[in-house]
């Protein structure tokens, strides 16, 4: 009975994985200009830093982002470049101290972000729609529990059974 367990668990979880990528597939059609999931994370975390620069466009900095992204700083900055070399972001030195980076968006990064916002809205709305809104939260309430519970059993050793 464990072992079905367990194979059950890991097939539900690749599963899920393959939903997971398949609505970020979705979101990220031709119209969001071929933006990678991580691209287009970058781009959103820009945008909801909640900074504006004296124009109005968001802004954040590449610290910022690489402790909200969860990534290395070497990979922020391929990816800012990336970014920058498309016209999606404007990198510029902070006037106040030169050792900082400021991230802006473009237009043009403004207008991936909202597609790709919009796109995430109406699929997750079609999603909440056909689960329904009580069995929804009840989802949320397991998949976060069993992300804190994978967590914690990732970084404790395992007890030995018996």
């Amino acid at each position: 009975m464990k072992n079905e367990l367990q194979q059950d668990l890991l097939h539900a979880l690749f599963c899920f994985k393959k939903a997971n990528v398949s609505i970020f597939r979705a979101v990220l059609n031709a119209e969001c200009g071929g933006l990678s999931i991580s691209e287009i994370s970058a781009l959103n975390c820009i945008g909801c830093r909640g900074k504006k620069d004296k124009d109005g466009a968001d802004q954040t900095t590449h610290k910022a982002m690489h402790k909200a992204l969860a990534v290395s700083k070497a990979a922020v900055s391929q990816m800012l470049g990336s970014l920058e070399n498309r016209g999606y972001i404007r990198r510029e030195t902070d006037r106040d101290n030169r050792r900082k980076i400021i991230i802006t968006l473009t237009k043009k990064g403004e207008a991936a972000v909202d597609k790709a916002g919009k796109n995430m809205d109406a699929l997750m709305s079609q999603i909440i729609n056909k689960y329904g809104e009580k069995e929804m939260r009840n989802f949320i309430l397991l998949v976060n529990r069993f992300t804190e519970i994978a967590e914690e059993a990732v970084y404790e050793p395992p007890r030995p059974e018996g």
